[in-house]
């Protein structure tokens, strides 16, 4: 079966959560944080990803609350393009689950999008 899940972030207000370093180490794995840091509109990275991993846990059908945020780290293929890195319980599940994430994040007018779609293993 085929599990979809979609979300927004407000930048601004990642931009403002960012501002205490314990929402970054809660939230985000430590390639995350430094891919983030690095970017032009950090804000912007860091909403796309809080929207992966909420997206996330809509296709899972569990929530945000339903498995650790660092577990699904969003980085990035040698083409660029965003990725899930599962580890720790998450991976087990999706394991277990025999799933495979697709995630696609985009950024417009103060929001940042992200879809991701399970399914089935390859």
């Amino acid at each position: 079966m085929i599990q979809l899940g979609f979300d927004a972030a407000q930048v601004s207000r990642l931009e403002k959560s960012m501002r205490n370093p314990r929402f970054c180490e809660r939230v985000f794995s430590a390639q995350e944080n430094a891919l983030i840091a690095a970017k032009l509109r950090p804000a912007e990275t860091a909403a796309a990803h809080f929207a992966a991993k909420e997206a996330l846990g809509k296709a899972l059908r569990c929530g945000i609350f339903g498995f650790d945020l660092r577990q699904a780290a969003v980085l990035r293929r040698p083409d660029g393009s965003p990725c899930f890195a599962f580890s720790g319980e998450l991976a087990g599940r999706m394991e277990q689950l025999g799933l495979t994430a697709e995630v696609s994040l985009s950024h417009e007018g103060g929001y940042a999008f992200a879809c991701v779609l399970l399914q089935p293993g390859r």
